[in-house]
């Protein structure tokens, strides 16, 4: 699957965390969806860099 993709899913899902909490709870549950919101992007954040940095090291190891 491509990283865009499932960056893309993501943050779908970030806000629909955020949108049922409003709507459905609303806002009673607002540190637990920051923690949540922060916890995946970090994830996400560290899935695209290791996404991105394996293709130039694979191409330095091959010169």
């Amino acid at each position: 699957m491509k990283t865009s993709t499932i960056l893309l899913i993501i943050l779908g899902f970030m806000h629909a965390l955020t949108l049922i909490n409003i709507l459905l709870f609303e806002g009673m549950f607002n540190d637990i969806v920051f923690f949540f919101n922060t916890a995946i992007f970090f994830f996400a954040f560290a899935f695209y860099t290791k996404r991105q940095g394996n293709p130039k090291k694979s191409a330095d190891l091959n010169d």
